[in-house]
């Protein structure tokens, strides 16, 4: 058995970081974090100089819609491909792709694509998010009115005996809601409230029966109102709920997102970046789904001015997430890492580098962002910018052997 062995890097291990230690990866699972004296090199193994770099579980996004030119409603396989090299360089081992509200042979369409992809190793796709088509017509946003409608288990039920879904947004308050979050509970899909005008009230019940995570908080929503406390207050008094959170500084103001965190607490705010095609590349001309978008100064938006997803990427979130909530790196991963693995019921597989973990891990450069990314311990992708060279004595690259 070879293993992989990941050296000279400060390593993300009970909050914080230790040095002077070698993390251990054999048959792409962690299998050790032990003192680097005491490692001792075997035949077949391959060493990695981590060069002072942090070795971080890699970051999982669960709200993405495309990258690079690619959008998730293409439903082929060659646009998830494209989408995960995308994401690849961003660090992000794991991501859900997410779906827009579409006819129901739009969305069985997608799903059937993600399914052929599921059997390909090495990609950081976990599963599915279908945002919609269960939504609120009041609190749309950017998705297409025209499919949106009330749940009906004939409908959505096929799409969780799949097994690809692992997350649904939907409006609670929409007829039929409360045996959609029962249904899908029982398949173990987890269900989240967004563009959803649901009172407090409402709200209250529907985290009851079993709601567990709030979409893009405050984005297709209605505020606080005093006398109308809402979807946030009502999340905020639940400690089994998550919230998304897009630190982008144009869904929420920094203030905001500095809010969210104090109130509900590191372990219940994930960050998201509801990243659509044009994340990655120039301002122009784009679509989400069916939905026209137009970018500029990387804000994307419909032909109406409302909000489109973003462009943002998980390196800028993390930096973002510091600055805006006065937040160390140490802090802030498990907000993009174990609370978003938890939160679908992947952790510790997913987001943790814990013995027995998925070698799902990223080399990270507070300056210069990702530096390496490896999924279930084989690289995927190395920054060009540096060879990360091999303290080997037969001299091997450490993203080759």
């Amino acid at each position: 058995m070879s293993r992989t062995l990941i050296e000279n890097s400060r390593i993300w291990h009970n909050e914080g970081f230790i040095s002077d230690h070698t993390l251990v990866i054999a048959d792409g699972i962690i299998s050790g974090i032990r003192p680097a004296a005491e490692v001792q090199e075997l035949p077949g193994d391959w060493r990695m100089d981590g060069k002072g770099y942090y070795a971080l579980p890699g970051f999982i996004d669960l709200h993405v819609h495309g990258g690079n030119g690619f959008d998730v409603m293409n439903a082929t396989e060659d646009a998830l491909q494209g989408i995960c090299d995308f994401l690849a360089r961003q660090g992000v081992t794991g991501f859900l792709p997410t779906t827009m509200a579409a006819s129901a042979a739009q969305i069985t369409a997608a799903l059937s694509a993600m399914e052929a992809f599921a059997a390909r190793p090495h990609t950081p796709y976990l599963g599915v998010h279908l945002e919609g088509p269960y939504l609120n017509r009041d609190y749309r946003g950017a998705q297409p009115d025209r499919h949106l409608r009330a749940p009906r288990p004939d409908e959505y039920l096929p799409w969780f005996e799949t097994g690809q879904v692992r997350l649904i947004t939907m409006a609670a308050e929409l007829e039929g809601g409360d045996q959609l979050i029962r249904d899908a509970n029982a398949h173990r899909v987890t269900v989240s409230l967004g563009h959803s005008g649901a009172s407090y009230e409402q709200a209250r019940d529907a985290f009851a029966i079993g709601l567990r995570q709030i979409t893009h908080t405050f984005n297709g929503m209605a505020g606080i109102h005093h006398r109308q406390p809402g979807i946030f207050v009502a999340a905020i008094e639940n400690p089994q709920v998550t919230l998304q959170v897009i630190p982008d500084g144009v869904h929420l103001h920094p203030a905001i997102v500095k809010m969210i965190v104090r109130l509900a607490g590191r372990e219940r705010a994930l960050v998201i970046t509801d990243a659509m095609r044009a994340a990655g590349l120039p301002d122009g001309h784009y679509s989400m789904g069916e939905v026209a978008v137009i970018v500029k100064d990387g804000k994307a938006r419909t032909s109406q001015g409302g909000l489109a997803g973003s462009t943002l990427r998980m390196p800028a979130a993390v930096r973002n997430m510091m600055r805006f909530c006065d937040l160390t790196l140490a802090e802030t991963i498990p907000m993009l890492t174990r609370v978003p693995a938890r939160s679908i019921g992947m952790y510790p597989q997913k987001g943790s580098l814990e013995i027995g973990s998925d070698a799902d891990i990223i080399i990270w450069d507070e300056a210069l962002g990702v530096q390496a990314t490896l999924i279930g311990g084989k690289p995927v992708y190395q920054a060009a910018r540096t060879s990360l060279p091999s303290e080997s004595k037969k001299k091997s690259s450490p993203l080759r052997r």
